[in-house]
């Protein structure tokens, strides 16, 4: 019980709302300047007027080639621009914003996105959730209304877990109960080592046609985990607060309704904030349903 209302207090300080920072405007590469090596933002457009030995990627961002760029230019949710005299040494790439050529701009590589590529705009959907919508996405959600949406469609698979496996979910809840540091240390280091392995075959799908479409239905199926890890530890926040009712599938919705309202109120501001914070306490249900196998081998306490 202790040891919970620690996590308690860790997960309310760390749901503190940081201080907003204003948008970040145009990562410029001036006329006179070079630069060895990769350019990569996230929410950020990228203006190229000089020169970039290698890639640059961003990915909700649009890019603007005036200058010169020795590798590949790739946009997953923004537009690109081919100026006159752009050179670009390598492929373009724009999965749902469009590319605009000049006639006196030069591509060595492919020119992939003067067409809708398919699964494109799926892919670039999701980005719309954690930053600003450019090039040809133009209708933007509320991040509040995104966040609580999100949050509902969690707390509604939750349910569903504990629903369906609910003999799974009391073994899990029964070995975060046993071993506590354990299933967190395991947790959290499956999460670190898919956080490193992902963007890598993400970015090898959806550089490929034929990979492309199974980029989102692959990252949708790793959600399961986290969902089964949340609905275990949710559970067994229940029974530390005494709330254990006749119907486990009712108590476990209650304490993933704690875990998850704080949540929508962070992503209303800081949807990757909200997005870390999820998946590290979903990370610690993870581990533990890793020690006891899914919840059909129970640890019990000594």
């Amino acid at each position: 019980m202790k040891l919970f209302a620690l996590m308690l207090l860790a997960l309310l300080l760390a749901l503190l709302p940081a201080p907003a920072h204003a948008q970040a405007g145009p990562l410029e590469i001036a006329p006179d300047e070079v630069i060895d090596g990769d350019v990569a933002t996230f929410d950020r457009p990228i203006i190229v007027r000089g020169v970039v030995t290698g890639d640059v990627t961003s990915w909700s961002g649009s890019i603007r080639v005036e200058g010169e760029i020795g590798g590949d230019v790739v946009s997953y949710a923004g537009s690109i621009e081919l100026s006159q005299g752009a050179r670009v040494g390598g492929s373009v790439l724009a999965l749902a914003g469009g590319v605009g050529r000049h006639a006196g701009a030069s591509v060595a590589g492919q020119l992939l996105g003067e067409e809708p590529v398919a699964g494109g705009a799926l892919v670039a959907g999701v980005a719309t959730i954690f930053g600003r919508p450019t090039g040809s996405i133009a209708v933007s959600l509320p991040r509040p209304l995104v966040s609580g949406a999100t949050a509902l469609v969690a707390l509604l698979l939750t349910a569903a877990c504990a629903a369906i496996w609910p003999r799974r979910t009391a073994g899990v809840a029964l070995a975060l109960r046993s071993a506590p540091l354990p299933a967190a240390a395991l947790g959290v280091l499956t999460t670190l080592l898919l956080a490193l392995v992902l963007p890598a075959l993400a970015s090898l799908l959806a550089l490929s046609l034929v990979g492309l479409p199974l980029l989102l239905p692959l990252l949708l199926a790793l959600q399961l985990p986290y969902l089964f890890g949340l609905a275990a530890l949710s559970r067994r926040l229940v029974e530390a607060l005494g709330w254990q009712a006749a119907r486990p599938a009712l108590a476990t919705t209650l304490g993933a309704l704690l875990l998850l309202l704080p949540l929508v109120f962070v992503g209303a501001a800081a949807p990757m904030l909200s997005a870390a914070i999820f998946y590290l306490i979903s990370s610690v249900g993870l581990g533990a349903a890793i020690l006891s196998r899914g919840g059909a081998y129970a640890i019990r306490p000594a």
